[in-house]
């Protein structure tokens, strides 16, 4: 007889409690994204763009409006130093519903969110075996975020945040390519960037070109076309910057003679950002901290790839600090050096919490002291300037505006004051030596440059002292009045206000000539062939033909320098 079939219980279902939040995890979130909150946080409440952002701004607008990329219509002029931000900003207008000041803002912070958010992502990735299981600290990136520079030149119009996301892109691009193989050509193409982010900052893009070149021995065929993509767009904008602004290099950089060596003044620079920070302490903490920990544990791992990345951002933030104590740093405090200040930075943006990163830990407190309490006498002078967005924050307000009103009147201005009731070439002419808001407030008008940022005549002044670049070049008076004033319009020295510029002095040397004396030798100096063909460059139409003769003569016209002093410029430039 059968045994009756033992009857199945159902399994006993063991009920889960989802796991809490723990302490560890919400550490393990919010430690690395303290960075990137400090960074918006700080930098949106110090919103600003400065006079200088202004120039780019206006640029942004003539491209909009169809004039090509110029400060002026009718001059190709590249009074931008960075050609991929006007580009940038141009895009952003078009897509966002705010008015551009507001895009450079809104385009600055999440630019430079996201190459910090890249450069953790970067670290995180190089950590690797040595950061499995342990809380990772923003060491690197902590320090980078606790000095006000970074919070100022976030925004400011410029390209501060612009540099910041290529430099946290580059870097996850590289360390993603030493664990795994070939480079895409799109990492190449965005790789290849950096000299149209800013000239000097294509020293990145060199150092980081040699580390594939180093590491592709015997895979020439690749590595040549990894290169080929990098430069492309490099090749292609130099060609086109020969042809349509006949010169090899921006405007500004031959305001500033960046060519030159300022030793002393670039000194001076340094230590204008290192001291009041007390720079040095976190810095020497972090090489013996975490970077000497971090290549044993590459080494061990034999992540030889990771290595030539880690050397490649140290070696390049390292030489560009160099250039710039070279070149004398710029009248804007600190900003030339926060590109390498990030580099030597974000490959240890982050460290594990481990016995032999310990040392690293030791710049959490001095970066809280840094962000509540450091600050240098310049850094507070820009504060001043926090949230001036608008040009009406700036009192250069709608076209009704007191200020506005006066330049409804033809002539010359010179920096405010009306000297003459007709100008050569145009209705008005607004002669400045800060054209960036006024310039941009003043749109439709001709706007000189008595610095010469955005002229190239003055930019290409000789100078024979060394002081505040972009500060050294202020245009003598008779040659503004040749350039802009009538001959039939009788105008004296008198008419002009007298007041200092910032860091300049006076250029050209009178010797017992009188005014009008001086002023008939600059016209009669700007008819003289040499000069005339110079000027041509960047005021004849551009035709196929001009075109190529702007490239022919694009190395002459970079390297020209004008006399200051009529005179002299007449007996240099002009045939007996």
């Amino acid at each position: 007889m059968r045994a009756p079939a033992t009857p199945v219980r159902p399994a006993r279902l063991t009920r889960v409690r989802p796991r809490g939040l723990t302490l560890r995890g919400v550490l393990s979130v919010a430690l690395p994204a303290a960075p990137v909150v400090i960074l918006l946080q700080r930098a949106w409440v110090l919103r600003f763009v400065s006079d200088d952002g202004y120039i780019t701004l206006r640029v942004a607008r003539q491209l909009l409006d169809g004039n090509g990329p110029v400060y002026n219509v009718g001059e190709r002029v590249e009074a931008s130093t960075s050609t991929l931000w006007v580009y940038v900003l141009a895009v952003g207008d078009l897509l966002l519903p705010l008015r551009l000041p507001r895009v450079a803002i809104f385009l600055g912070l999440l630019l430079s969110a996201g190459g910090v958010v890249f450069a953790l992502l970067a670290a995180r990735r190089l950590l690797h075996r040595s950061g499995a299981g342990a809380l990772l600290v923003p060491a690197g990136l902590l320090v980078f975020v606790a000095v006000k520079p970074v919070w100022i030149y976030t925004t400011s119009g410029l390209e501060g945040g612009l540099i910041t996301g290529w430099l946290g892109i580059s870097l996850w691009i590289l360390v993603r390519w030493a664990d795994g193989g070939r480079l895409p050509a799109w990492a190449a193409v965005v790789l290849g960037l950096g000299p149209l982010v800013r000239p000097d900052v294509g020293l990145y893009t060199a150092v980081f070109l040699l580390v594939l070149v180093v590491d592709g021995r015997g895979r020439w065929r690749e590595v040549a076309g990894t290169l080929a993509w990098a430069l492309a767009l490099p090749v292609a904008y130099q060609v086109f910057r020969m042809g349509y602004y006949g010169q090899l290099v921006p405007n500004p950089a031959v305001a500033k003679e960046a060519g030159t060596s300022r030793w002393d003044l670039g000194w001076t620079y340094v230590r204008n950002f290192v001291d009041p920070y007390a720079l040095h302490l976190p810095l020497l903490v972090l090489a013996g901290g975490a970077y000497v920990p971090l290549v044993r544990d590459l080494r061990r791992d034999g992540r030889a790839r990771a290595l030539l990345v880690v050397g490649a951002f140290v070696a390049a933030g390292l030489l560009h600090t160099l250039y710039v104590v070279r070149v004398g740093g710029d009248w804007l405090e600190s900003r030339l050096l926060l590109p390498a200040f990030f580099a030597l930075l974000a490959p240890i943006g982050l460290v594990p919490l481990r016995r032999s990163y310990v040392v690293a830990l030791l710049v959490v407190p001095w970066s809280v002291v840094s962000m509540l309490f450091f600050r240098s006498d310049v850094d507070e002078r820009i504060s001043a300037n926090r949230n001036l967005v608008l040009v009406g924050d700036y009192g250069w307000g709608t076209k009704s505006s007191w200020r506005l009103a006066p330049y409804r009147h033809d002539g010359a201005w010179y920096h405010g004051h009306h000297v003459a009731t007709e100008a050569i070439g145009h209705d008005v002419v607004y002669g400045a030596f800060g054209i960036g808001v006024s310039g941009y407030a003043l749109e439709d008008l001709y706007v000189l440059d008595l610095l010469g940022l955005a002229d190239p005549f003055t930019a290409h002044l000789e100078i024979n002292r060394r002081v505040l670049p972009g500060h050294e070049k202020p245009l003598p008076l008779p040659w503004f009045v040749a350039r802009t004033v009538p001959e039939d319009q009788p105008i004296r020295e008198r008419l002009f206000p007298t007041f200092p510029v910032v860091g300049s002095y006076p250029l050209g040397d009178p010797r017992d000539q009188t005014f009008v004396r001086r002023v008939a030798i600059a016209r009669s100096t700007l008819e003289c062939r040499e000069l005339r063909d110079f000027m041509d460059a960047y005021t004849e139409p551009l035709t196929v033909g001009r075109f190529f003769s702007n490239v022919v003569h694009a190395f002459g016209n970079t390297t020209k320098r004008i006399p200051p002093e009529p005179r002299d410029a007449a007996a240099e430039l002009c045939d007996d």
